[in-house]
């Protein structure tokens, strides 16, 4: 008798055990399928209301401002913007950003359509939903963004921004950050907002490869793609040449410094981020961007709280670079510039271009290089009077661009 009940309380033990395991077991399901549901709620729903903000996290954005889609509602696709927890820098969303041939438009009540400029862009970018005194910058701020790309051909594009300090006015934007077929380019155009330079700047004549402006890559492509990389900046925004500066950092590393004015008068300068990019003959790219932990903070570093991305601010502002970045020769532009014809300011600035990539390449010296810039020159004057309408577009520039350097670095080898 003893030993029945002892093998009665064995099995309805386990049989016990069995249906409990068995209800802890149909439970994690219906969790893990609710949370499935509620991820897929969250990217459905990412798209913009009726106004054009896009309502994102503090997971992922920790502004003190609402950001909005760049274009009118109508030019909106499902693919442009998601709200994605598979690919994230910390916590449990990210943005990511898909951009495909022919998406261009122009935004709500504007005038200004990118499909129809000269120069036609595509974009799917976030930018302040209100370019007013409450957002625009003033004094000492510091931002943060992370950023990872998908792999694709940067040489098929001219431009290909993918965040940017832009005034709301018609000034050219001050910092943007462009996907080069050397890596990601800082481009300055802080000159081009002087007063001495507006008109260049409206005639078209004002970029960040003329002199006064500058180009440098923070970047190198062979580090950029496929990972996650984190930026820090610090900006102090100012119309004086001798108080303004910009610093960078990148996974920790200061990589530019920049002193000089940063503010345009009589305009307000913001954040803006995503995928901007000229519309060339080879545009046949579905680029994607990730973008996460995007914050400000006024005044202080330390309010960004970037201990959870694993930096300091007292290691980053104690770090120093030797070389500063600053603008130079104002009148000497000025004057040089405004005389040209298109033709020849092409030429100018495909010649600095050209030469910069082939006395890098070779670690050409000084004298030598001025015999790199005289040949180039020379190649694409003849070229210019042999294929006249090629130096008109961006595919033949870029063309042009490659095969002379390619040329050029054999030749100085």
């Amino acid at each position: 008798m003893n030993k029945l009940m002892i093998c009665i309380r064995k099995y309805w033990i386990e049989f016990n055990l069995f249906k409990l395991l068995n209800l802890l077991f149909a439970n994690a399901i219906l969790i893990i399928f609710s949370l499935s549901i509620f991820l897929m709620m969250n990217v459905a729903n990412a798209k913009p209301q009726a106004d054009g903000t896009f309502k994102v996290s503090k997971d992922v954005i920790k502004y003190p401002h609402k950001f909005r889609f760049t274009y009118d509602n109508k030019f909106w696709k499902d693919y442009a913007i998601q709200i994605v927890s598979d690919n994230v820098r910390l916590g449990n969303y990210s943005l990511r950003f898909e951009l495909r041939p022919g998406d261009c438009g122009h935004g709500p009540g504007s005038s200004y359509n990118d499909c129809t400029v000269a120069v036609p862009s595509e974009r799917h970018e976030l930018i302040p939903q209100n370019m007013d005194k409450d957002i625009g910058y003033t004094g000492t701020t510091w931002h943060t963004i992370s950023f990872y790309l998908e792999e694709f051909d940067t040489s098929k594009y001219e431009h290909n921004s993918i965040f940017q300090f832009h005034g709301d006015g018609d000034g050219a934007p001050q910092f943007n950050w462009s996907l080069e077929d050397l890596g990601l380019q800082m481009q300055r155009r802080t000159a081009c907002n002087l007063k001495e330079f507006k008109k260049l700047w409206k005639q078209g004549k004002c970029g960040y490869d003329t002199e006064g402006n500058k180009g440098e890559i923070v970047l190198p492509k062979e580090e950029l793609f496929n990972k996650w990389h984190d930026v820090v900046m610090n900006v102090k925004w100012s119309l004086k040449e001798n108080t303004g500066f910009l610093k960078m950092w990148i996974n920790g590393n200061l990589v530019y410094h920049y002193t000089g004015s940063t503010a345009i008068k009589r305009a307000n300068s913001a954040f803006q981020f995503g995928v901007y990019r000229a519309i060339t003959d080879r545009s046949d790219v579905n680029q994607v961007a990730f973008f996460d932990e995007i914050r400000y903070a006024k005044k202080k570093c330390k309010k960004l709280k970037l201990e959870d991305l694993g930096y300091f601010c007292e290691e980053l502002e104690n770090q120093k670079i030797t070389k500063i970045d600053y603008i130079s020769g104002k009148k000497k532009f000025d004057t040089e510039i405004a005389s040209l014809s298109k033709e020849e300011r092409y030429i100018k600035t495909l010649t600095t271009r050209i030469t910069k990539k082939i006395v890098n390449a070779n670690s050409l010296s000084e004298d030598k290089g001025k015999k790199v810039t005289a040949w180039v020159n020379k190649e694409l004057k003849k070229w210019a009077k042999k294929d006249s309408d090629e130096i008109d577009t961006i595919e033949g520039r870029k063309k042009k661009t490659q095969s002379l350097t390619k040329k050029g670095i054999k030749k100085f080898k």
